[in-house]
């Protein structure tokens, strides 16, 4: 007879739970995801530059490139820190912390490109395919940064830890991403709102609006990395939380 799994917390508790590791240690995380300004200056100066150099418009792609690269080594950073904070324990120092995060780096890409082509790949065949393998292999990132399981091992291993409880793991999943995606984007709607009228002028009795202006463009990315570095420690802790809860009631 095997053992069935134990019962997972509610989604209540989960999010309780989250919530109180994002702020007991807000101060720490923040060290890490500050770092996603750094982008935001990026697209925000290219912005500026684009609005009055019209030649800059043709680096953007490079500009872009480099600024993804940069998110994700980011990203990859903070799923350590978190991983370290959420255990209790101390997190490395910046420098360490960098270099981890470089030798995980083109491991983290693979396991995304893979997990990529399997769900893009089901869901050509079907919608419902598709979710479940991207729900499935949700935690392979975290298995290659906790115990340093690569490539296709990582995901049978996500595949693994939730099987079983493929419909309780979704819908504390998709609790999490709507109440986060729905704080950030309230937060970034805000902000905008206020802004917008600097992007709006008079001409001749008419209201014109600058919005497909490339300094808008600046600073909308400017406001969304502003957001991931204040919500990306709740965003991400909240998947490490999932994840240990899933050992634990293995």
């Amino acid at each position: 007879m095997t053992n069935q799994p134990k019962p997972l917390p509610s989604v209540k508790s989960l999010l309780s739970d989250s919530w109180k590791l994002f702020t007991s240690t807000w101060n720490v995380s923040v060290k890490t995801s500050i770092l996603f300004l750094y982008v935001g200056l990026v697209y925000f100066a290219s912005g500026l530059l684009a609005k009055y150099n019209p030649n800059f418009s043709s680096l953007m792609f490079i500009v872009s490139l480099a600024s993804g690269i940069f998110t994700v080594w980011v990203g990859l950073r903070l799923m350590i820190r978190m991983l370290l904070l959420e255990a209790g324990k101390s997190p490395l120092d910046n420098k360490e912390e960098g270099q981890k995060a470089m030798n995980l780096f083109v491991s983290l890409i693979w396991i995304g490109l893979l997990t990529g082509i399997i769900t893009f790949g089901a869901t050509i065949l079907f919608i419902i395919p598709g979710i479940y393998f991207g729900i499935a292999l949700y935690f392979s990132e975290l298995f290659l940064i906790d115990k340093g399981i690569r490539g296709s091992i990582a995901l049978k291993e996500s595949r693994e830890l939730i099987k079983g409880r493929w419909w309780a793991t979704f819908g504390r999943i998709l609790s999490g991403v709507v109440l986060f995606a729905g704080l950030m984007a309230l937060v970034a709607g805000l902000i905008m709102t206020l802004i917008g009228p600097l992007f709006k002028v008079q001409m001749m009795g008419y209201s014109v609006d600058l919005k497909t202006d490339p300094f808008y463009a600046g600073v909308a990315q400017f406001v969304q990395m502003a957001m991931m570095a204040a919500f990306m420690p709740l965003i991400i802790g909240f998947q490490v939380k999932l994840y240990r809860q899933l050992q634990r009631t293995r």
